[in-house]
């Protein structure tokens, strides 16, 4: 994370390596983070981010990936 005030809002990154399993795998992973964290938006100041995601995520429930985003976001 790197807050930037001149920005108009947060922009997200996305890094998920080959460990995580084949194309099809990290791009479907990419694309629930995203739809997920477009729901915190308003909740993130203006800056960049960089988000990963670990092996142990792949094919877990919506619950859980939910659950997953929202302590993210509390950390940060």
């Amino acid at each position: 994370m790197m807050l930037d005030p001149t920005r108009s809002h947060a922009h997200v990154g996305y890094a998920i390596g080959r460990s995580f399993g084949g194309a099809v795998a990290r791009n479907r992973i990419r694309r629930r983070l995203r739809v997920l964290l477009a729901g915190h938006a308003e909740r993130l100041r203006p800056g960049l981010y960089l988000v990963g995601a670990q092996p142990s995520l792949d094919g877990s429930s919506a619950q859980a990936l939910a659950q997953s985003v929202d302590d993210l976001i509390t950390q940060i």
